[in-house]
């Protein structure tokens, strides 16, 4: 099976992924009690805005929606 042009292989291309350090270390506010979000033990995982979580950027699922086009529902309610 060919990928769609827009298909994204993970949460690291969807618009609802955040994981630059200021990002994690405001939803997660014990994380400093650490360090700090630049820990290379993360590598590029991040936080899914449209699901509320710590994800990894390897992770995918199908409210992904490539940067840069129209999101999707801001929340799995809505």
């Amino acid at each position: 099976m060919m990928p769609q042009p827009d298909a994204i292989t993970g949460c690291r291309q969807c618009v609802h992924f955040e994981n630059s350090p200021a990002a994690l270390e405001a939803a997660l506010p014990g994380l400093t009690s650490f360090g700090s979000a630049h820990a290379a033990v993360r590598a590029d995982d991040g936080i899914c805005a449209f699901h509320a979580r710590y994800v990894a950027a390897s992770s995918s699922c199908s409210a992904s929606t490539r940067r840069g086009r129209p999101a999707g529902p801001t929340h799995p309610g809505a």
